[in-house]
């Protein structure tokens, strides 16, 4: 289960000031997709550069399981934490150029595999996410239109994320599987031992 915006954002108003739970969010969501599936809290306290304290450590833990929960259904139930609907609309679009940003962030700390492996699409995605980022800049003071728009990019963004995340992992899955075709097929000598 997917911890509650606005209860994660009271912790870590407490605890960790400078983190957002859409920052954090993105961050999980972008190491994950990247291909990096075996990652923990102190994978993100690394990556933040912090010493998360345990509380925030505990819900990061239970951040990666829930994410990673989400991406791997075949339903697309994974969305992007974000501040509820009933949130002003420059906030939820100031939490979404933070998510997209901590996206980018985690997916290229974690990638790891040839750029290959993410094709044209992928490769536009990212960009596309990665330009989302600076939307907290971009806000007009006219937002009656704006609505349908957010809604709409925050829509594009969890697709692109599901996909790359589907198609990232369908790629490790074909090299590991490749690698032990390989190691089957090896001759059984002391240089190619099975295990």
């Amino acid at each position: 289960m997917t911890p509650d915006y606005s209860m994660m954002q009271q912790l870590l108003s407490t605890t960790l000031p400078e983190a957002t739970p859409a920052a954090l969010h993105g961050l999980v969501a972008g190491l994950l997709s990247s291909g990096a599936p075996d990652i923990d809290e102190e994978d993100i306290a690394t990556l933040m550069q912090i010493q998360l304290p345990p509380v925030v450590g505990q819900l990061v833990a239970m951040l990666i399981t829930s994410t990673r929960d989400q991406l791997q259904e075949s339903d697309f139930s994974f969305q992007l934490l974000l501040p509820q609907d009933d949130a002003a609309l420059v906030e939820r679009i100031q939490a979404l150029g933070h998510w997209c940003e901590s996206y980018t962030a985690g997916f290229a700390a974690g990638f790891m595999q040839a750029e290959t492996a993410l094709g044209s699409e992928g490769r536009e995605a990212l960009t596309d996410i990665a330009q989302l980022a600076s939307l907290s800049d971009e806000i007009d003071d006219d937002l009656d239109d704006e609505e349908n728009d957010y809604m709409e990019l925050v829509e594009y963004v969890r697709m692109a994320a599901i996909a790359l995340f589907q198609q990232l992992a369908a790629a490790d899955a074909d090299a590991n599987a490749g690698d032990e075709a390989a190691a089957f097929m090896a001759p059984d000598d002391e240089d190619h031992l099975l295990h």
